[in-house]
């Protein structure tokens, strides 16, 4: 048999010998990808700061026409029957609502995308505020989801919640008594790649800082503010790396040689960026864990970041950090620092 007749039949005898390399995603559909699972992530977090804010009306919207809520207070249908859902249960919020008694911390999610559809599992825990104002686990839980492309926006198109501790089935719930999204404007390729690569850039910053503070590292942690940056708690402010470094050596002391923090360390979720060309703004919870006197990790304080950040020197920075404790409130820690201080 020729060579050619050879070649041939070994082709057609291994199905999709021949168009193996065309069945790899192009760059387009892989850009794709990434865009629509930063989307979701980005509703996953959205879901819980709407709640904890009772925004009853943007939470609901995140929900499809049709979207279905599955839960404690049963099945409902539609953002409309959803956000009276809410209100009914919850009640609704006083003007200027600030929540410092609950918050939802968000994480684990893992999203398998079908086209124009996902499906989503996450998991949840619900903090409070204990009597003595420490943030306090009450439940812990897992969310299913699936989610639906509507008029170019995803939505979620199904979201059951599951307690884990307690146990809580959401198919045996007690008896529960606008127009399209505007489109986007359309980028290229390479834009919504560097869109998607700042946006990891961010998330690394926001974890970086956690991860430097408890290495006691104050050059690391100073040099990912920008030359103007500014860190805030309460009326407190600092301005450049220089000084903000000189403020974490006056606290803590200098870093002793080979330094293991053994003591404490911070949690950073629920992680949302905005993005605006070479500025971005972002959202994100820490919780603050320390060893007992019996040596086990405690949770001691639950804030949230707001920051916002801009690219100096094709790098991005923190321009201003306000760090907002919650639970206990900026003046409470500053009473209960104080008395460790004496």
């Amino acid at each position: 048999m020729p060579n050619r007749m050879i070649v041939l039949a070994l082709a057609l005898a291994v199905p999709g010998a021949a168009t193996a390399k065309d069945a790899s995603p192009s760059l387009e559909q892989r850009v794709q990808r990434m865009e629509d699972e930063s989307a979701i992530r980005k509703i996953l977090i959205e879901y819980g700061a709407f709640l904890d804010a009772k925004d009853y009306h943007a939470y609901a919207g995140l929900f499809a026409r049709q979207g279905v809520w599955q839960g404690g207070f049963g099945t409902f249908t539609g953002p409309a029957a959803i956000e009276k859902m809410l209100t009914d249960n919850l009640g609704a919020p006083e003007p200027g609502f600030v929540n410092k008694a609950n918050f939802h911390l968000l994480s684990n999610p893992i999203i398998e995308i079908d086209g124009d559809r996902a499906h989503v599992t996450s998991k949840y825990l619900f903090w409070t505020r204990s009597a003595d104002s420490r943030p306090t686990p009450l439940l812990a839980g897992r969310y299913v989801d699936d989610f639906v492309r509507e008029n170019g926006q995803w939505k979620i198109a199904r979201r059951a919640t599951w307690g884990a501790i307690p146990f809580r089935d959401p198919n045996e719930p007690p008896a529960a008594g606008g127009g399209p999204a505007a489109a986007p404007t359309a980028l290229s390729t390479d834009q919504r790649l560097q869109r998607a690569e700042d946006h990891l850039a961010i998330e690394r910053v926001i974890v970086d800082y956690a991860e430097l503070l408890d290495a006691r590292d104050f050059d690391g942690y100073a040099a990912l503010f920008a030359k103007d940056g500014t860190w805030q708690t309460g009326q407190t402010v600092r301005h450049g790396p220089a000084e903000i470094k000189a403020m974490l050596a006056g606290l803590f002391g200098p870093t002793p040689k080979g330094f293991v923090n053994g003591s404490d360390y911070h949690l950073v979720s629920n992680i949302e960026v905005d993005l605006d060309g070479d500025h971005a703004k972002a959202r994100s919870r820490h919780l603050m864990m320390i060893r007992d006197e019996k040596g086990h990790p405690t949770p001691t304080l639950a804030g949230y970041y707001e920051d916002e950040f801009v690219r100096e020197d094709g790098r991005w920075k923190i321009l201003h950090r306000i760090d907002h404790p919650v639970m206990p409130t900026a003046e409470e820690w500053t009473r209960e620092m104080a008395k460790l201080r004496k």
